[in-house]
């Protein structure tokens, strides 16, 4: 799979998980929620990296 060829989509989806799992333990509140998942999800869809290098990005 190539999800698992790129660092930047692995520690992604690692964040996205933990920040679930941690709004429903209850360590942070839905407004810190949306800022969080916010704020990872405009740094992932904005760093578009550089396509012709190896591990340059996305």
């Amino acid at each position: 799979m190539t999800i698992f060829k790129s660092a930047s989509k692995i520690v992604f989806i690692l964040m996205a998980l933990a920040t679930v799992g941690a709004l429903f333990v209850g360590k942070i509140t839905g407004e810190q929620f949306l800022v969080l998942t916010g704020m990872a999800f405009s740094f992932y869809f904005s760093s578009k990296g550089d396509a012709t290098q190896p591990y340059a990005g996305k």
